[in-house]
């Protein structure tokens, strides 16, 4: 043990200072544990913490409650503690509201089959003997087969060991990212939950720290915001329910109302290997003639091509052209079209306009900078295309096009432009400027040069105002040493400045 002491003497003494409440000992013992990791140790303790204060707050708040429920309802004398204080908070403290949900559950668990923990392993070692071959290799690549959710990704997958690596790889990228994530901003969570804010969805929390670096004070406005255009939404969709309801009589309660055929349906094709959205799964099961064979077989064709699009988007984000300086912007380009509709709510200031029903404006601010940005680049042809406009005068060497009539969208006319034969050679020298994924992917086929939206406009900072570019170095908070630089380009300061209109 002295040892120990000695060869630990120092992560010890940090963590001491940060944890004084924690014994001596058991902190030697967890850095043991992991290795003299401190961060892992520090992440660990940080968490327990919080466990440790928010059972404390739901106990203070909830505690005599659910005291007495236990006293009159003995059939949850088996619930952990801290889950019925989770019931409480869920409602509220709405102690009827709780007995109505525990009374519910009970019922659920007394029609819930008694042979069922039996059935599910005997299907657990169904599935094991079925992918044997497969939990080998897995296991082979450092897997842990014996998560319970690698047979359900096997079993989805239809045994394809590379789509459960890859999946399984997202999970734990996602995990360690949201681990990472709850250490750095551990400060942060703990000042906001002092001020009284409570974000439930703790991962949702950490994308609101993540975009804004950090900044408390913007997290708050961002949260009230969120919390009053929800408030509202759920007071307007109420009125509309209880409006609906009176007139119709309890629509909602028969929409989702299922007949015994359809339960049974569902039953027979659950047992099929099909899930998802009962309703959903209805319809399809109907319009295969309710013929279970074709069911399978056309959602699993669904699947198919839901996978095959997921791959082939991701296989295009990659494709876009980055452009992190000016000269990034390729050579030799002989045409470029911008996808108008596209870039309108790319800044927050033309956003904010367009939304204003300024719509006209809008499109003639982006006119005069596309037309200010080529006055730089000097490219042969510049096209900007809106879906339906009236303002078609030419701004500067700036082509202004509309595709309605002739076109649906803006899609469809650039699709149309780049499939025709007289710019198949063009397509090479041709940028299309648009973040749409769908279309980028058909445009990528055709041969055209992708750029993102918000990188054309971050390209415009670079070549018409560069003094608005601002290189941020972000210090990590738990380690004050590993600093990165990020780059911010002030749109909307590049948008007053060109444009000569009133935004």
């Amino acid at each position: 043990m002295t040892t120990n002491q000695q060869e630990y003497d120092e992560q010890l003494h940090v963590l001491q200072e940060h944890f004084p409440q924690e014994s001596k000992n058991k902190l030697i013992h967890l850095l043991q544990r992991h290795n003299g990791d401190i961060d892992q140790v520090r992440a660990r303790l940080i968490r327990r913490e919080h466990r440790i204060n928010k059972w404390n707050i739901l106990e203070t708040r909830f505690g005599a409650t659910v005291t007495t429920l236990q006293q009159e309802i003995p059939s949850i004398q088996s619930m952990r503690r801290i889950r019925l204080l989770k019931i409480m908070e869920r409602f509220n403290g709405d102690v009827e509201q709780v007995r109505k949900f525990l009374q519910a559950f009970e019922e659920r668990h007394h029609e819930h089959d008694e042979n069922s923990n039996v059935s599910r392993h005997e299907k657990r070692e169904e599935l094991k003997a079925k992918y044997a071959t497969q939990l080998a290799e897995l296991s082979t690549n450092g897997i842990n087969i014996n998560c319970p959710c690698v047979l359900r990704q096997l079993e989805k997958n239809q045994g394809d060991v590379t789509k459960v690596m890859e999946r399984m790889s997202r999970r734990k990228a996602n995990k360690e990212k949201f681990e990472e994530l709850n250490v750095k901003y551990a400060n942060q969570i703990t000042q906001l939950e002092t001020d009284g804010i409570i974000i439930k969805n703790k991962k949702f929390l950490l994308r609101l720290l993540e975009k804004t670096d950090g900044q408390v004070d913007v997290v708050k406005q961002l949260f009230n915001e969120r919390k009053g255009y929800r408030g509202k939404h759920r007071n307007e969709t109420q009125d509309t329910v209880i409006q609906e309801t009176d007139e119709t009589g309890s629509t909602l309660r028969k929409r989702c109302k299922f007949s015994d055929d359809d339960i049974n349906n569902l039953k027979q094709l659950r047992l099929a290997g099909i899930h998802g959205n009962p309703m959903r799964i209805l319809s399809i099961f109907h319009e295969c003639n309710e013929s279970i064979e074709m069911t399978v077989a056309r959602i699993q064709e669904e699947r198919k091509q839901h996978h095959q699009l997921r791959d082939d988007e991701q296989k295009f984000e990659n494709a876009y052209i980055t452009i992190n300086n000016r000269d990034d912007w390729p050579h030799d380009i002989e045409q470029v079209y911008l996808d108008g509709n596209n870039m309108m709510f790319v800044v927050d200031s033309l956003r904010r306009l367009c939304l204003n029903r300024a719509g006209k404006k809008t499109e003639r601010a982006l006119g005069e900078l596309v037309s200010a940005w080529n006055e730089q680049m000097h490219i042969p042809y510049v096209e900007l295309i809106f879906d339906s406009t009236h303002q078609l005068d030419q701004i500067g060497t700036i082509k202004i096009s509309s595709a309605q009539p002739k076109y649906r969208t803006t899609d469809d006319m650039l699709v149309e432009i780049a499939r025709q034969p007289e710019n198949h050679e063009k397509n090479k020298r041709t940028i299309i400027v648009t973040s749409d994924r769908g279309l980028a992917a058909l445009l990528q086929r055709e041969g055209c040069l992708i750029v993102k939206s918000y990188s054309w406009f971050a390209h415009c900072v670079m070549t018409l105002t560069p003094d608005l570019i601002n290189n941020e170095g972000l210090t990590d908070m738990m380690t004050t040493t590993s600093t990165t630089m990020k780059t911010r380009y002030n749109l909307d300061e590049l948008v007053r400045r060109i444009v000569n209109i009133d935004i």
